[in-house]
């Protein structure tokens, strides 16, 4: 049973009145929050291993992000400002001595990687959430990869964890709302008021 870290709330169907530049309305951005402190995490499934990025391993971590979104159909109308704000994130964060990104692999292959923002005051620590390539989801990887993104947040010292995703994916309905989340209507970084 997860922890009663945050109680859940109710979120009301919500479309954006337009996307700037398309005459058409979007889906709402769904913002969770977690406290690290002491939940309760899967193990890894099957011979899977969950390790830090290395800078060396950049575009391995990009290519799995990117190739994640490009394949779910519920960003077909942002993946190109995603691929953007990933891609920028991903040059940002792994200019550092040790990138904040994990990397999950089957063999030599990684299939999974989350991209983690440890900055208290960044807005969001879940940059791009677990991904996960289309060939390896519905095997519990996706919530290993949240487990081990909150465990490596927890020990960076935040006491709160932040990720957003678009109302009506997978990871908004089945994934951020594990470990005793709660969520609220928000906004895309740099989206206007």
């Amino acid at each position: 049973m997860p922890p009663a870290a945050f109680p859940q709330r109710t979120v009301t169907r919500l479309l954006a009145a337009d996307t700037p530049g398309t005459g058409r309305a979007s889906a709402a951005w769904l913002c969770f929050a977690w406290a690290p402190a002491d939940p309760l995490f899967p193990s890894s499934p099957g011979d899977f291993s969950v390790q830090p990025a290395r800078r060396d391993e950049k575009r391995e971590a990009l290519e799995v992000i990117l190739r994640s979104f490009s394949m779910d159909s519920q960003w077909n109308d942002s993946y190109l400002r995603m691929e953007r704000y990933l891609t920028s994130a991903v040059e940002r964060l792994f200019q550092n001595a040790e990138p904040s990104c994990l990397l999950l692999r089957k063999g030599n292959r990684p299939v999974a990687a989350s991209l983690l923002d440890p900055d208290p005051e960044a807005p969001h620590h879940l940059i791009s959430g677990p991904c996960v390539t289309m060939e390896y989801r519905n095997r519990g990887i996706g919530s290993l990869m949240l487990a081990e993104s909150l465990r490596a947040l927890g020990n960076a010292g935040l006491p709160v964890v932040r990720g957003i995703t678009r109302e009506g994916t997978v990871s908004g309905r089945f994934i951020y709302p594990k470990f005793g989340s709660s969520r609220e209507i928000g906004r895309f970084p740099g989206e206007e008021e």
